[in-house]
């Protein structure tokens, strides 16, 4: 699907998929539920385990970007010098249903987030890192996107930060293929040395958020990118690769 959607495209993708919202995304309730699609084949295959991890050299940076001439109306525009984190999210995230946490199955690739992202009106993302390895930008670096709502631990967090979401249950069992954190691991170098960043720099989305759940007892609202994911090895290759600061 290209990048190049149209504004009525976009407005129907919209009305499809309000039918629900993900819990992991900011401004959403627990008791909604995210919107059903079918799995591809491709998307519940086992990762190959011979494939190499984020200490591996770089790999080509491939973005698939909206057309130039596309109108950016959402966020705030901010200089470069305002950005100094980095927060990883997944798409995934637990759902509050009859006092029970449960996780939708996330499906399909960056690009159809990416316009998924673009039909809503309170929630956005910079980039999204598809399972495959694709990466698609939604909001430009230079302006603000809505992907955090806690602001306790940060102040201000999306006014100084890039978000990136993983296509990724955020279940804490459904894992990241090795060519996804590849591809994360190229785009988080590229952010490092544009905006003088370093492994300090880099949060997950659960450290920023600690309220709980409401109506689901001692569980947290935000767990992502959650514990299977490799934050420390993603800190390692960018300090090892000496991009940022």
């Amino acid at each position: 699907m290209s990048g190049r959607a149209t504004g009525e495209t976009l407005r129907r993708r919209g009305a499809v998929l309000a039918i629900g919202l993900l819990a992991t995304l900011t401004g959403c309730q627990a008791s909604h539920t995210p919107p059903e699609v079918p799995v591809p084949a491709e998307a519940g295959a086992t990762p190959d385990p011979a494939l190499p991890g984020p200490n591996a050299p770089s790999v080509q940076l491939d973005i698939d970007r909206l057309p130039e001439d596309f109108v950016h109306t959402g966020g705030e525009p901010r200089d470069a010098a305002a950005i100094d984190m980095i927060v990883i999210h997944t798409i995934g995230g637990p759902l509050c249903e009859g006092g029970a946490i449960r996780f939708a199955d996330i499906t399909r690739d960056a690009v159809f987030w990416r316009d998924w992202f673009l039909a809503q009106d309170d929630k956005s993302i910079h980039y999204i890192v598809g399972r495959d390895g694709d990466i698609a930008q939604q909001r430009p670096d230079l302006r603000t996107a809505g992907h955090v709502s806690y602001h306790g631990i940060k102040p201000d967090v999306n006014k100084r930060s890039i978000g990136i979401e993983l296509i990724n249950d955020g279940d804490g069992e459904d894992p990241f293929p090795a060519v996804q954190i590849e591809a994360l691991t190229a785009l988080v170098k590229n952010l490092s040395t544009r905006y003088s960043l370093g492994p300090d720099d880099i949060h997950s989305h659960s450290e920023l958020d600690p309220r709980k759940l409401s109506g689901c007892g001692d569980n947290y609202r935000r767990v992502d990118p959650g514990p299977l994911f490799p934050m420390d090895e993603l800190k390692a290759a960018l300090a090892n690769s000496g991009a940022g600061r």
